[in-house]
């Protein structure tokens, strides 16, 4: 019986970086397709300058995350560029932060079973969704990787670490976070002795205290008027408790949320089986979880206090969000530090055996990839056509004008009972974006002044009233997104003067 080559061990340590690069090219190509709804269309990663005309609204937003803003502004001298080069430095930005995961994991010594499945499980996990897939999901992308190259050049003992700590939080402000994380996790897996890493967390602090100072200077100064969502700060302890949980969900189990969430493609069976693939591997970490916790009494042990450093990092990566608000998008900005704790799960459990041959992690893990896989494509389809629909409903109202128009009057019906899934799956009210898709579809040929209205309910006598209303005003006019019935909801009903 012939039996065919194993695999060269001289690329088995690096399998988890061929797989990725061998998927790129179809990545970048999916992703490339998704087009802007909604908030893509306000944040300062798009073509601000054809649509901010109020210095007031950008220069705070500016000053945080000046890194959206130099993007807005070139994407703003060449709009046709948008979408397209912010999807693709999103995913750039996620290879790049894949790598270092990958990196930190064999400076810290990890088996190469433990890195490669940590940085697939990174680079595919479905909660790097809502970052990855939207195109503002520019700052938190580059706010995790700036963080990761900040610890891998503490580990490495280089001081610029602290330079990229403060490119970090001018990325994103829960950047910030990752200013303690290198001495914890140096301290924490013995690079670093115990002084060391109290002056060095003093640096970090001290960072973050001078971003805090300057921010508020700017804000009581009174030159610049800086607002706040209200949801932000109002938000309830049961709020806060319903935000973690949905945080560690979308984090450790890859289930296809889409199926359980958004009714109109509700499938109990898709999203029992998508489950069910991923709990061998999420039961095997745990029982490994569970014997590394009860195979040691000291928390000073060789195996416990690098455990507690991560587990320790993993909070305080993702406290920003839980004192504020959670949302997909937010999901992201813990996950690398999520991938390293699977490594060392995997790392300890299995680092007895040579060449890291255990069909079991490997098995079971593949189940997990797979589970991963069917809902990254189910929500990278969804995403794709609520672009699509946006589209649709900007060339609508495109096709049936003679020309430019420089003033009108948009009027949404959004009763709030129509369905809809974060940025996978907009309503078309949402696609249409209150007016500024028609600007983005018309190459920004046309600069037209908008005036949005949003009423609660379709009221024929009320819209009349208003079409009447704008007219007198000097709009040429009228688009009104949904209508008296959910078919009429992906029309648009045009009037003209």
């Amino acid at each position: 019986m012939t039996r065919h080559p194993a695999l060269p061990h001289s690329c088995t340590p690096y399998l988890s970086l061929l797989i990725i690069a061998i998927c790129l090219p179809v990545v970048l190509w999916g992703v490339c397709g998704i087009l802007p709804t909604f908030d893509d269309y306000t944040t300062l990663q798009s073509p601000w300058w054809v649509q901010i005309a109020d210095p007031g609204y950008f220069f705070p937003d500016a000053v945080r995350r000046p890194f959206d803003a130099l993007l807005g502004y070139v994407v703003g001298c060449q709009p046709w560029l948008f979408p397209t080069l912010n999807h693709i430095l999103i995913i750039l930005g996620h290879v790049a932060s894949a790598c270092l995961v990958f990196t930190i994991c064999k400076k810290l010594s990890f088996s190469s079973l433990a890195t490669n499945i940590a940085t697939l499980f990174f680079f595919f996990s479905p909660a790097t969704l809502g970052a990855t897939l939207a195109c503002d999901g520019f700052n938190q992308t580059y706010a995790q990787l700036w963080g990761l190259l900040a610890l891998w050049l503490y580990l490495k003992s280089k001081w610029q670490w602290l330079l990229c700590i403060v490119l970090a939080a001018l990325s994103k402000e829960n950047g910030l976070a990752w200013a303690v994380v290198p001495p914890i996790i140096g301290y924490g897996f013995g690079i670093v002795k115990n002084k060391t890493a109290i002056r060095h967390i003093a640096y970090g602090l001290l960072i973050a205290l001078a971003y805090f100072i300057i921010y508020y200077s700017i804000y009581k100064s009174g030159i610049l008027h800086i607002e706040y969502d209200e949801q932000y700060t109002e938000a309830t302890l049961f709020d806060h408790l319903k935000d973690f949980a949905q945080l560690m969900a979308y984090t450790w189990l890859p289930a296809d949320y889409m199926s359980i969430v958004y009714q109109p493609t509700r499938n109990w069976l898709i999203a029992a089986v998508t489950a069910l693939m991923s709990l061998p591997f999420l039961f095997l970490l745990a029982k490994s979880f569970l014997s590394l916790l009860t195979s040691h009494t000291s928390p000073l042990t060789s195996h416990f206090s690098p455990l507690i450093s991560l587990l320790l990092c993993f909070f305080i990566l993702v406290s920003p969000h839980l004192l504020t608000v959670v949302s997909i998008m937010h999901n992201y900005a813990a996950l690398s530090l999520a991938a390293l704790i699977i490594a060392f799960i995997i790392d300890r459990a299995y680092h007895q055996s040579p060449n890291n041959h255990h069909p079991t992690p490997i098995l079971t893990f593949v189940l997990f990839l797979a589970a991963s896989l069917f809902t990254d494509v189910h929500h990278y389809v969804a995403a794709r056509q609520s672009g699509l629909l946006g589209q649709q409903m900007a060339m609508q109202v495109i096709s049936q004008a003679e020309k430019p128009l420089e003033h009108v009057l948009c009027i949404s019906i959004d009763d709030d009972s129509e369905p809809r899934y974060s940025s996978f799956c907009v309503r078309p009210l949402d696609a249409f974006a209150w007016g500024l898709s028609v600007r983005h579809y018309s190459q920004y040929e046309w600069q037209t002044k908008i005036d949005e209205m949003t009423l609660p309910g379709y009221d024929k006598a009320q819209i009349e009233q208003l079409t009447d209303s704008a007219f007198n005003s000097g709009c040429e006019a009228v688009w009104i997104v949904g209508g008296d019935g959910i078919e009429q909801r992906c029309k648009i009903e045009i009037t003209s003067r």
